[in-house]
């Protein structure tokens, strides 16, 4: 890691969710995440809950200046309100507004990267009249996602297409996606190419096809850290030209602080699978210690 970016990271304030029922404390799903980062950083709370209805409400330590969030997704618009609901505090949340849309929805980060990434095409609205339009002289199997997500645990009902010429099966696969997500379908309905993928497995409880995956932190441009997807404790096997190519990746990032997911393909290529805003992306296999381990000693 460069030497400002170090300086930077290690002086680095968190503010994660606070519990539903004690705000006072944190999140159940975050307390691992919370003691790990208090070992060497400042630590705030927040009510998730009260921002959803406009309000600002902290608790925790006193902090001032750069901070990362980790918690919960936010729509773009409510993250707009949080940054400035908390510069007006004097926290600056690590990724601006446009930032955090432009690598939270997957059409602010396509262009710039679609040479590395599954074809996809998209509408702007959740209407299936308009998804269904989007298949009209395509052919093989897709993925149906909106903006953000997937549904990816319901492969075969409500994700996976196999062969999009199909109209039946493709009907159906993007009605159940759109009724299922509800109100929580964020943007519109995205269209992806269906890779093959280097298979290993299928998940203990879906059951859906998991491939040999990465999930790699960038911070201002530089590797963070990266580990597998979804094996635990097994080696990450990414060569040394493969972590030179992810960097130049990295470097092309507008964001501070972003996650890119890459899948190796059957031909032994990586491909990146998505991006997301680093603040809202889970650690995955990752050990949390050494993720917030990460922001004091990579430099060593």
């Amino acid at each position: 890691m460069r030497k400002e970016n170090l300086e930077t990271a290690k002086n680095l304030n968190f503010i994660f969710c606070s519990h539903p029922l004690n705000k006072k404390s944190v999140d159940e799903n975050y307390m691992e995440e919370y003691q790990a980062a208090g070992l060497s950083h400042s630590c705030a709370l927040f009510s998730y809950e009260d921002l959803e209805v406009g309000k600002l409400s902290l608790y925790g330590e006193d902090i001032k200046g750069l901070t990362i969030y980790r918690g919960w997704m936010m729509s773009p618009n409510m993250y707009e309100n949080f940054y400035n609901l908390l510069l007006e505090r004097g926290i600056q949340l690590i990724n601006t507004p446009k930032e955090y849309a432009k690598y939270h929805l997957l059409p602010g980060w396509y262009k710039d990267f679609e040479r590395f990434t599954p074809f996809s095409i998209w509408s702007e609205s959740k209407n299936i009249e308009d998804a269904l339009k989007l298949t009209d002289g395509l052919g093989g199997a897709f993925i149906i996602k909106d903006y953000v997500k997937s549904r990816k645990h319901e492969w075969y009902d409500a994700c996976f297409i196999k062969d999009i010429r199909d109209k039946e099966n493709t009907e159906k696969i993007i009605n159940n996606f759109i009724n299922r997500q509800g109100s929580n379908l964020e943007g519109g309905v995205v269209l992806r190419k269906f890779e093959s993928l280097k298979s290993i497995g299928n998940h203990k409880d879906s059951g859906m096809p998991i491939c040999e995956e990465y999930r790699v932190f960038v911070f201002k441009g530089e590797i963070l850290i990266a580990d597998n997807y979804w094996s635990e404790n097994e080696e990450v096997n990414i060569s040394e030209d493969e972590y030179v190519w992810i960097e130049s990746i990295a470097s092309k990032i507008e964001s501070n602080f972003v996650t890119i997911d890459l899948a190796r393909k059957t031909d032994g290529n990586l491909i990146i699978m998505e991006m997301g805003d680093g603040q809202v992306s889970g650690l995955q296999q990752m050990d949390t210690y050494e993720f917030y381990g990460a922001f004091q000693n990579q430099g060593k």
